[in-house]
């Protein structure tokens, strides 16, 4: 990469050699050489290379394409790839692969991984793929289970169906709980946008402004950027989780089944076509958040320089000068190249990022102390969407797919359900998109760009600074800094009450007629009038509030929005058990399947497949909890948990919150009720709980220190800790 050269040995021949040889000269397999020979042949004659060059333009733009064509179209002498030492690791092999492939065909490096990629993003090229596909063993991440085994020439693999929904329901509880948790603790808002605005390329127009107006215009954009992101993410695993809580109830557990059923009735193949393009489109914004995340970061950011070109696009591109200093004191680490590369604009896919630094990390963990807390948390999202994307763009199943919905939307005879299910908003209020080389299914692929056109436009005409200007004054008449100042609850509250009313306009006026609310739903935003809109507090939960200071008393409940059935202990089963034995005994069973929809008053497309038939109505063990009503705990797991439900005391001077635990034992103690732990790359990390169709919680691991805070925790699942609490 960044600190080694090539060079013809004396006495090495340079002539042509067979695909097989070169495999094994390159320490590579025949189907990546064979791959890698189909690619630079298309990439390097007529159609093939104007066909490459107009994809550059458009997914670099024009100026950064250009440069990536030009280089490109430069030639340079051919040789053999040599180092000082044979390479031993994952890492050392595949760089030896790419340079000896580079000094092969007598091209840089760039132009090589630039023609792979755009074979890769198009799917072009490959050579047929002869081996079985491969199969996941329990603990395996989507890098050692598919990527590894997909360039070696494997099948693609079978879908994961009940990976893909326990990660879809917990990102999209997750998700729910972001939101609220970002309406009721001030604190954690301001300081998000703060390092947010941080992260901010700043428009031109902004450069102009003098630096007290240039820091509240930052402070506003980075506000308008993450409620965008947010409601992104939203609609993403908001579809997501609600097609698989269908598949479930309809029955439809397997690729086969699934497959049958979209033939039969074409309301779910465009569901499915939805939750594909949505999650694909989120995963390429969680990859240009996570980029400009580490571009400002602390050991990374000097590393890197941001710019705007004289039209207003954002660039990130490697700082040379500082990395030839960190070379020349070899403090450059194979981490620091991975980064480096993956973060710049033109980099690779994220799957290929995760792909690099797991074989890094498992070399080196100590590197992981490199990453900011902010970054770490942008990783840990950014694995579990890429997770997702994968089975639904790497496996025979995504295959046939859109192999299905291109031929039906090409055909025209359906296009008023697919319209029905792919716009939550109404097509007449958006403007068309052109076509993309990308757009697999036609308008059912260019609609996810038109949605999310119009929502950005529109979040575009909110701003906080009114508030801003107010909290301004404040840290002048005060004399600290900005940063430092707390927001009040009750400016706090009355600027979301504002916020959310704005929202809600917003999003009716991009409603088709008859279909109130449905673009709300799809957001996650709150009716302003609604009385259980969320707002902030001083105690961590909310009916606490209600027992100290109104003296009602608490009742548990389930969550508010969308709970699927849960099956419960049978009136012969003991209900005393621990987590561990609830497990051993296969968990509790359900003769009954139910389904519910209980998300504002948008109306949901219903999915039906064969003769399969849902009842529509909660039963009577609905919302239900997923882990048994009464479980037997250690003293030190129970000790934990009381430091988890116990109200903090952040109104006593110098003293600790008394909800604080470390991850290691909070770790344990979930275990304990009977949890397994799911790691990704980053901090993101599953517990799937005991009770098989339960749903799932996500976490984000504290990076660098282990600890987690109540309010953290609390806002995970919150009707567990309800029940914990009450018990």
């Amino acid at each position: 990469m960044f600190s080694v050269k090539w060079a013809p040995p004396e006495g090495v021949r340079i002539g042509p050699l067979t695909v097989t040889q070169r495999a094994k000269l390159w320490h590579s397999s025949t189907y990546t050489v064979q791959w890698l020979e189909n690619t630079f042949q298309a990439c390097t004659t007529t159609p093939g290379k104007e066909a490459f060059e107009k994809w550059a333009k458009e997914r670099f733009g024009s100026w950064q394409g250009a440069k990536l064509i030009a280089s490109c179209n430069r030639r340079s002498k051919k040789g053999t790839w040599v180092t000082k030492h044979p390479p031993k690791t994952f890492d050392e092999k595949t760089e030896f692969m790419w340079n000896s492939a580079a000094g092969y065909y007598g091209v840089s490096l760039q132009a090589l991984q630039a023609w792979h990629q755009y074979a890769a993003d198009n799917n072009l090229f490959q050579p047929p793929r002869t081996k079985p596909p491969p199969k996941r063993r329990k603990g395996e991440t989507s890098t050692q289970w598919m990527s590894l085994k997909l360039v070696d020439g494997h099948k693609l693999p079978i879908i994961d169906l009940e990976y893909a929904r326990r990660t879809a329901i917990a990102e999209y509880d997750k998700t729910r709980d972001t939101l609220e948790r970002w309406r009721t603790d001030s604190d954690l808002f301001y300081m998000d946008i703060l390092e947010r605005s941080n992260s901010i390329i700043v428009s031109r127009e902004n450069e102009k402004l003098d630096p007290r107006n240039k820091e509240l215009a930052t402070i506003d954009d980075a506000f308008r950027t993450r409620i965008n992101f947010l409601s992104m993410m939203h609609v993403a695993w908001r579809d997501a989780a609600l097609l698989f809580e269908d598949l479930q109830a309809l029955g439809l557990a397997t690729p086969a089944a699934i497959e049958r059923a979209y033939e039969q009735d074409t309301t779910l193949l465009w569901r499915l076509v939805s939750v594909k393009y949505r999650i694909s489109a989120m995963t390429w914004k969680l990859w240009a958040n996570f980029q400009q995340l580490v571009a400002v970061s602390e050991y990374y950011g000097p590393l890197f320089h941001r710019f705007r070109d004289k039209n207003g696009y954002a660039y990130i591109e490697p700082n040379r000068r500082a990395i030839d200093q960190l070379v020349k004191r070899n403090k450059l680490t194979v981490m620091d190249e991975i980064v480096l590369t993956c973060a710049s604009t033109a980099s690779p896919s994220p799957m290929t990022f995760f792909q690099m630094i797991e074989s890094a990390l498992t070399e080196d963990r100590s590197q992981e102390k490199k990453f900011s807390p902010a970054v770490f948390e942008a990783m840990g999202d950014l694995a579990a969407a890429c997770e997702f994307e994968s089975q639904f763009t790497r496996t025979e199943f995504s295959t046939r797919l859109i192999e299905y919905a291109g031929m039906v939307e090409a055909a025209g005879f359906d296009r008023i359900r697919m319209r029905s299910i792919m716009y939550y908003m109404d097509p007449d209020k958006l403007e068309r998109e052109p076509p993309q080389y990308w757009d697999q299914a036609g308008e059912a692929s260019r609609s996810i760009r038109e949605l999310e056109m119009a929502w950005t436009h529109s979040i575009w005409t909110l701003s906080i600074r009114p508030i801003l200007q107010v909290m301004r004054g404040l840290s002048d008449w005060h004399g600290v800094p900005m940063q430092n100042i707390e927001m009040p609850q009750d400016l706090f509250n009355e600027m979301w009450r504002q916020i959310d009313g704005q929202l809600w306009v917003l999003a009716s006026n991009l409603d088709r007629e008859a279909e109130e609310g449905r673009v709300a739903a799809e957001y996650g935003l709150w009716n302003p009038m609604d009385p259980e809109r969320p707002v902030s507090s001083m105690y961590v939960f909310a009916d606490i509030e209600l027992q100290v200071v109104q003296g009602i008393s608490f009742q548990p409940r389930s969550a508010p929005i969308y709970k699927q059935h849960i099956p419960v202990a049978r009136p012969s089963d003991s209900v005393v058990q621990s987590g561990r034995a609830f497990v051993a005994a296969g968990g509790a069973e359900s003769k009954s399947k139910t389904k519910t929809r209980g998300i504002g008053s948008a109306k949901e497309p219903q999915v039906i497949g064969g003769d399969a038939t849902v009842d529509s109505q909660p039963s009577a063990g609905h919302g239900a909890p997923a882990i048994p009503s009464d479980i037997k705990l250690g003293k030190k797991a129970s000790e934990l948990f009381h430091r988890i439900l116990e109200p903090s005391e952040e109104d006593k001077e110098n003293v600790q919150a008394k909800g604080q635990i470390r991850w290691g034992d909070f770790e344990n103690a979930m275990k304990r009720l009977g949890f397994d732990v799911v790691q990704t790359a980053g901090s993101s990390v599953r517990f799937d709980p005991p009770a098989p169709t339960a749903r799932p919680i996500t976490f984000h691991r504290p990076h660098p220190d282990s600890l987690l805070t109540p309010h953290a925790i609390k806002w995970s699942r919150e009707d567990i800790w309800f029940q914990l609490r009450n018990d």
